[in-house]
């Protein structure tokens, strides 16, 4: 080869399939593949899943399949209260952890060392 021609990889998928979770139709839909690799998804899928135009899917290769996830609008309301309960499900599992935090006399020593600059934080 010169250079100046694109090889093709072998990497060719040779079954793709969409999943499409969509709860209550099970129906097989077809999509074809156009000149410029795109696809158009049955518009019934697109409603029930609350899709439209400008939403952005991530896709995904898993095996031989494709699988098309929907992207959150607002990352901030889809991550909200996803850390409940990290630190304990009640008040008092809460303070609980943060009096054991506080007491612990190794940790707030190894934190005076670290933002003095004699050595790297450690990773707790």
């Amino acid at each position: 080869m010169d250079g100046l021609t694109k090889r093709k990889r072998n990497t060719k998928v040779r079954e793709a399939a969409a999943v499409y979770i969509a709860g209550s139709r099970e129906e097989g839909a077809v999509s074809t593949i156009s000149s410029k690799n795109q696809i158009t998804l049955p518009a019934h899928i697109l409603r029930e899943l609350g899709l439209g135009p400008g939403d952005r899917l991530a896709v995904n290769r898993e095996g031989n399949r494709l699988v098309l996830r929907a992207r959150p609008r607002d990352w901030v309301k889809y991550h909200a209260g996803g850390l409940g309960g990290l630190y304990g499900r009640s008040r008092e599992e809460v303070d609980a952890y943060i009096r054991e935090l506080r007491e612990d006399t190794e940790r707030d020593e190894a934190l005076e060392r670290a933002w003095s600059g004699s050595e790297p934080a450690s990773q707790r």
